[in-house]
């Protein structure tokens, strides 16, 4: 017996359920889909998380998936010890969160280390446990510092510190678990506030704007071309967001949640589903 398709709604678009989705199907052997970025050319990179003790064999890397979910190449990260977060910047940089090295690690397409922020093995330099990070339309680098620390950071372009904000606790400005952040239409810092069910956004010099609830431990955040604001989260759901926070959207495409988010090509969403190590697809009707 074949089975239907499965079809799931955010706001007026209907989306077809792929899952899993890319590299025909199979499952990474041994990894942890831990993230999902998209290129400018609309290929998908996928981080694959190890535990580098108990697999000492295994080298964290990044998977280039065609939109036609072609595997087109594998990116071993020597370097990177828990790879926790992936995002693609305006030309293309790779930017890898090394949650437990503390450090971020800004590559070019070919995986060769452009900068790296944060001091290796050094918590609290500047970095404790950090969750993701992203490149700001003005170039700035802006960084979830997300398990051991409640603050989020603003880099210049080359990396010199500029500015950092947060502090534990619930109130506005305040974050228990910053884990990924995106930015709005107006270059405002939105940043999932896991632990404390909400998104916060925010401007540039870290000056609270609002914040929207009704979320439990959002994980992962994109902003599409209109604004909008699409966040997933562990009920599993993926909830859609006017640009000014309003609900207008939600559905459940997912199995045990999204841990990452990105837009693909297409009208695509991207899902990467840590606990089923998967990406799943939601591709427009």
């Amino acid at each position: 017996m074949t089975q239907d398709k499965l079809v799931v709604a955010l706001s007026e678009t209907t989306y077809q359920v792929e899952r899993p989705w890319g590299v025909r199907g199979t499952r990474f052997a041994g990894a942890v889909v831990s993230d999902v970025a998209v290129d400018s050319q609309g290929n998908a990179h996928v981080l694959l998380r190890y535990e580098p003790y108990a697999r000492q064999a295994a080298t964290p890397g990044i998977a280039v998936i065609a939109p036609d979910g072609t595997l087109l190449r594998e990116m071993p990260l020597p370097e990177v010890s828990d790879g926790h977060g992936i995002a693609i910047g305006p030309g293309d940089e790779i930017l890898v969160t090394d949650r437990d090295r503390h450090e971020i690690r800004i590559l070019d397409a070919d995986g060769r280390t452009l900068l790296c922020l944060g001091t290796r093995n050094r918590p609290g330099q500047p970095f404790s446990h950090p969750a993701g990070a992203a490149i700001h339309p003005s170039g700035d680098i802006f960084v979830a510092d997300g398990y051991g620390h409640s603050l989020v950071h603003r880099f210049s372009a080359d990396g010199r510190p500029l500015l950092r904000w947060g502090e534990p606790g619930t109130g506005p400005g305040q974050f228990t678990t910053p884990h990924d952040l995106a930015f709005g239409r107006k270059g405002e810092v939105i940043v999932c506030d896991r632990e404390n069910n909400r998104i916060q956004a925010f401007d540039t010099e870290g000056r609270f704007l609002w914040q929207a609830g009704d979320l439990y431990h959002p994980m992962g955040i994109a902003v599409d071309a209109e604004g909008r604001i699409l966040v997933t989260d562990q009920i599993p759901r993926l909830s859609l967001f006017s640009p000014e926070g309003r609900l207008i959207g939600r559905c459940r495409p997912v199995l045990n949640g999204g841990h990452g988010l990105a837009l693909g090509a297409g009208g695509c969403i991207l899902l990467a589903e840590i606990a089923e190590n998967w990406v799943t697809r939601l591709a427009p009707r």
